[in-house]
């Protein structure tokens, strides 16, 4: 695995640190790292501002907005050029897919792919068994108010998580960029909270699909180390055992901290590199 930082934010991100990315970029020059890519959190689609029922509080704190979006290209711009020769920075996003925002969230990536280098495509959404789209990781309580009937049936949670998963890998199409499926088994930040099982035979069927459609867009997989820090989960995005699927069937992984604050840059990366090696 490339001493890569693949998943990281800014001050952007309105619910991280609001240390400068010089700072990140520090660290990640002290802790070794070859390239760097940040990914803050892209705008969300304007007519989902006006869909959401719920607090504005839960949209305004997960993404830029679009007037930001410049400002933070400049951002990245400054940085590439002042490290230029020291490590290699790209400028990416986090993307949200959204269900029923294909149309959306597909144009935004073809307008922003002049200067695009990496992206990571992300479920932070989905719907619930009355079609209202709600937050699946903003707390605990807010997933419990959004997920009543799946939260009785958790299998049918992870079905519903893992189904919105393999709808956003369409909007990828005629996109030349890398592309990575970000924290694949985030439905599972709670999982001692809510004393969530295991996943079932059929979920487990629904993550080998997805695995197989990734490969067959030449997606990759976005190894992600927030949650272990997580109070609720100690595992990281996606699990062992995923990621053990992931590199039999050849998917590219790209280590990410996802990094809201400088002192998690780095984090786990050791343990997640050496069990990567041990698979070889």
């Amino acid at each position: 695995m490339l001493k890569k930082e693949g998943h990281s934010h800014t001050k952007f991100s309105h619910h991280g640190s609001q240390e400068p990315l010089d700072a990140y970029i520090d660290r990640a020059l002290e802790l070794g790292f070859d390239d760097y890519v940040v990914t803050e959190h892209a705008p969300l689609p304007d007519r989902f501002y006006a869909d959401f029922q719920g607090p504005a509080e839960m949209l305004t704190t997960s993404a830029m907005t679009k007037d930001e979006l410049n400002q933070y290209r400049a951002e990245v711009d400054r940085v590439k050029n002042k490290y230029a020769g020291k490590i290699h920075i790209k400028a990416g996003l986090e993307v949200d897919y959204l269900p029923g925002y294909d149309r959306e969230i597909h144009d935004f990536l073809k307008e922003n792919a002049d200067w695009l280098e990496e992206v990571v495509l992300s479920v932070h959404f989905m719907a619930n068994d009355q079609g209202v789209v709600g937050p699946i990781d903003y707390d605990e309580q807010t997933l419990a108010d959004y997920f009543p009937t799946e939260m009785k049936q958790p299998q049918r949670l992870f079905a519903r998580y893992f189904d919105t998963v393999a709808a956003s890998l369409a909007v990828t199409d005629g996109l030349a960029f890398p592309i990575r499926v970000g924290h694949l088994t985030l439905i599972r930040k709670y999982q001692h909270y809510f004393d969530l099982p295991g996943f079932d035979d059929s979920v487990k069927q629904q993550v080998q699909a997805i695995l197989t459609d990734m490969q067959a867009r030449g997606l990759a997989v976005d190894f992600n180390a927030a949650g272990y820090s997580k109070p609720y989960n100690g595992q990281s995005y996606p699990t062992f055992d995923i990621v053990a699927q992931a590199v039999q069937q050849g998917l590219p992984l790209v280590y990410g901290s996802d990094a809201h604050r400088v002192s998690e840059l780095g984090l786990h990366y050791d343990e997640m590199a050496d069990f990567l090696a041990s698979l070889s």
